[in-house]
């Protein structure tokens, strides 16, 4: 992920910036304590809200916030949960870039962080925690709700999903640890945590800032790149093409910013372009080039590109070879024709049968081989590309690509009732305007989505599919809209997702966000009853009563409509609705006995 502080350079990717704003000014009025200093460094970081919820022993940075919110700087957001919380931080960061920042309270706050500080951590997210700790004084004295080191450790917890969790115990200490978890947070993207007990938080100013250049402190060193693997790979490229031999592109997660060198090099070597599930939204489906998803809910198409005879080597850039990105580890993707490329070269244990492990940043690389190929082609040395057709005719971006396999295409008109949730991705094709954010949540719309959502705004397709927490989408949906006011954002969820963490749509009331929700309803747990009935051979259904999820929307302050058949559906104005001031629900009543593209691929 590419993160942004606000100062021109390099980013901590090793990306240059191209459009991060100047640093504000330090703020007018003198910080009082240390959380008013605190505070102040989130302001120079370009941060606008801190979300959480407040409690006793956090309530002095709640203090500085309201402080900082009455001359324009950052300001509270309270969500209803704390997992909630850290899913609308993780939410605002991916959509702007900067360092998204929650905050709880100390024992029962700051363990239901878990689960969202959990998703961001395999996610990459980078996020700083704020919780609360008792009186120092009081450590191991079994004060109310002390989860300090000597009772139940919430930093000790924390550190297991988190790249730093510490415990500040001086306010000398504060400033040095803030900066080391920024610098842990933005270089290698995740979570970090300082636990500040009560007293500290209140604390006088040791003295002045002492990092009033932090933004300028954090950036990262130039671009990673191992140059004698890079030799190798450069080696392997040109024997591979002078062979007559195909080279094909796997595309994961950690390549933003890398898709237009990625999309040019396989221009220049006609390769064919996979993606894993995350890295989907790296890549336009439209492209000719573009085969689809490896492995889980994926497509064909990119199997029969990775198993190609005359495919010699796979670049493999910036995944993490987990379970569904590999098809449950299929040779397909894991053999010797594999090149595994990535800025973190602890991912490289999960690849030994690779033929060789470049650490890089994914686009300085493939701007390297750009320049090499082009040298090379320009002096006849490689083959050129097949030439394009003069007059390529524009892509229907309402349709599907036409080079991508899929399973079943004709469900895509199916009008049944119940609905089958086929359909309504159509429906969303054509109907969500162009520049929509969408939000899959855990739920049946990931394996429908993976398998059937195309958009030409590609970027703007977003889950948390590795720990794939329920709910996730719901209070990131939140975080996005704050983060681009005015900007269409849809979250596709589940009843039972809803059921867990559909509380947070009453932030989206209060903030006057225009967040639609659309809820699959199959009144279960539909992913697991699928799941259930393909492994095993007792029958159990996991299901529950019905919500009138339309009228509970109604009831939280939010628009709610019912739909049960999909011409109601496809007579929704999404436009108006994604305009309207305030969050929309519309419960869709669908198929249970629909299943979707669950499998491996």
């Amino acid at each position: 992920m590419t993160i942004q502080v606000p100062t021109a350079g390099v980013l901590s990717n090793g990306a240059v910036s191209q459009s991060v704003q100047p640093a504000p000014a330090a703020p007018e009025t003198p910080p009082q304590n240390l959380s008013d200093l605190l505070v102040a460094y989130l302001e120079l970081l370009g941060v606008e809200y801190v979300f959480g919820v407040p409690g006793g022993h956090n309530s002095a940075i709640y203090e500085a916030l309201e402080r900082s919110a009455r001359r324009g700087g950052p300001r509270a957001i309270l969500s209803r949960h704390e997992s909630g919380a850290v899913n609308m931080a993780d939410g605002y960061t991916r959509e702007t870039g900067r360092l998204g920042v929650c905050t709880a309270t100390t024992g029962p706050g700051s363990t239901n962080l878990l689960t969202g500080v959990a998703s961001a951590y395999t996610d990459h997210t980078p996020l700083l925690l704020l919780t609360g700790q008792t009186l120092l004084p009081e450590f191991g004295a079994a004060s109310f709700q002390e989860s300090s080191p000597d009772m139940m450790d919430t930093a000790g917890m924390l550190a297991h999903c988190t790249h730093y969790s510490t415990v500040i115990t001086h306010p000398k200490q504060f400033e040095r640890k803030l900066m080391t978890a920024l610098q842990h947070a933005l270089r290698t993207p995740g979570p970090v945590h300082l636990s500040i007990p009560v007293d500290l938080s209140r604390a006088p100013m040791p003295g002045g800032m002492s990092y009033p250049n932090l933004p300028a402190l954090l950036q990262s060193p130039a671009s990673i790149l191992d140059s004698t693997a890079f030799e190798s790979l450069w080696q392997q490229i040109v024997a591979t093409l002078r062979g007559g031999n195909r080279i094909a592109l796997h595309v994961g997660h950690s390549c933003d910013g890398a898709t237009e060198a990625i999309t040019s090099f396989a221009e220049l070597v006609n390769a064919p372009i996979t993606t894993t599930q995350r890295g989907k939204r790296w890549i336009d489906s439209y492209h000719p080039l573009a085969q689809g998803v490896f492995g889980y809910a994926g497509h064909q198409s990119a199997r029969a590109a990775l198993t190609d005879p005359a495919t010699a080597l796979i670049l493999s850039a910036g995944t993490g070879l987990g379970q569904w990105p590999t098809s449950t580890w299929d040779a397909a993707l894991l053999n010797d024709r594999l090149v595994h490329i990535h800025p973190d070269n602890h991912y490289f244990t999960r690849s030994p049968m690779a033929r060789l492990h470049v650490q890089a940043e994914v686009r300085h690389c493939f701007e390297e081989l750009i320049n090499r190929v082009e040298a090379l082609q320009r002096d006849g040395q490689l083959p050129l590309p097949p030439s394009a057709p003069a007059e390529r005719s524009a892509p229907d971006y309402r349709t599907p690509p036409p080079q991508i396999a899929l399973r079943e295409p004709e469900n895509y008109h199916n009008a049944a009732a119940p609905i089958h949730p086929q359909s309504l991705v159509w429906a969303l094709m054509q109907g969500l305007p162009e520049e929509s954010r969408v939000l899959v949540d855990t739920s049946n719309w990931l394996p429908w989505t993976i398998q059937y959502f195309f958009s030409r705004q590609h970027r703007n397709y977003r889950h948390s599919a590795e720990l794939a927490a329920m709910g996730w989408a719901i209070g990131a949906a939140v975080g996005t809209a704050l983060a681009a006011p005015g900007t269409p954002v849809v979250c596709l969820t589940g009843d039972g997702c809803f059921l867990m963490s559909g509380q947070e749509i009453t932030v989206a009331v209060e903030e006057q966000l225009p967040v639609v929700y659309i809820i699959l309803n199959d009144a279960g747990y539909g992913m697991v009853n699928h799941r259930h009935r393909q492994v095993s051979k007792q029958p159990i259904h996991f299901g529950f009563q019905r919500a009138d999820f339309a009228l509970l929307a109604q009831a939280l302050g939010a628009q709610g409509y019912t739909v049960r058949s999909i011409d109601d559906f496809r007579a929704l104005d999404f436009a108006a609705l994604c305009r309207r001031p305030g969050p929309t629900v519309i419960d869709v009543h669908i198929d249970p006995e629909a299943v979707p593209p669950m499998g491996m691929f």
